[in-house]
């Protein structure tokens, strides 16, 4: 396996990203799109689908992430 150097401010995120979805998660949200999860946090949908690129392939084109 091809080892991936993660930019230090991706990693940075991560723990923004999991507040969030920890927070939706108890308001019963079961879908999130990378545009409503970027609007949260202050970053673009772009650099939130480029974050967890990093991690593997996460959520479904046009639905979102659940």
């Amino acid at each position: 396996m091809k080892k991936m150097r993660i930019p230090e401010d991706s990693v940075r995120r991560l723990s923004r990203y999991l507040r969030n979805l920890r927070y939706l998660i108890k308001e019963g949200v079961e879908t999130i799109s990378s545009e409503e999860l970027a609007q949260d946090i202050y970053v673009s949908a772009a650099q939130v689908r480029k974050d967890l690129s990093y991690f593997g392939d996460f959520g479904t084109r046009g639905v979102g992430y659940s």
